[in-house]
């Protein structure tokens, strides 16, 4: 007979049948979908990988590739930080990164790397930006498809006041 009187062991949760599935807040389905429309633009703007090849040469599947990482909200929706990479190339990028900068710095220089740099500092993005940054991409989108031939190179900060539209041709 045990002689030890403790407190009852608690009793087990029972677990949830739904393991691994990660709930997505509204916020986060909202940057899904503005990274989509971002990813068309690109894509359609850029028509193929924009890196050299590699010596196995181009995959066929073609990716938005971000020189600042997409987890640094101040460039996330900055159409000259993603360009269309195949996924060798995104892939090589991870680990060798200079082939992908050396060419942005060949296209559109050092300072607007540095502009980069500076711009992926900003704390969040908040929703309602979020929802601007949709909008306004939409926009962009839409014009793309009427003029194939154009390029939109916008900063997050002219897509998200709306002033790339003062720019456009």
């Amino acid at each position: 007979m045990n002689t030890k009187l403790g407190k009852p062991k608690p009793v087990k949760k029972e677990k949830s049948k739904k393991r691994g599935v990660k709930k997505i807040s509204s916020r986060g389905s909202l940057i899904k979908k503005a990274h989509a429309i971002m990813r068309d633009i690109v894509i359609m703007r850029d028509g193929s990988c924009v890196c050299p090849a590699p010596e196995k040469g181009h995959s066929s599947i073609l990716q938005a590739g971000h020189i600042i990482p997409s987890t640094k909200p101040g460039t996330r929706f900055d159409l000259k930080n993603v360009h269309a990479q195949c996924s060798a190339c995104n892939g090589r990028h991870v680990h060798f990164e200079y082939y992908y900068v050396d060419w942005f710095i060949e296209k559109f220089g050092e300072e607007e790397k540095l502009r980069l740099g500076i711009d992926a500092e900003k704390v969040s993005l908040k929703t309602y930006e979020v929802l601007e940054i949709i909008e306004q991409l939409t926009l962009i989108h839409e014009k793309q498809k009427l003029n194939p031939d154009w390029k939109p190179y916008f900063s997050q900060k002219d897509i998200l006041s709306g002033a790339w539209k003062n720019e456009a041709n």
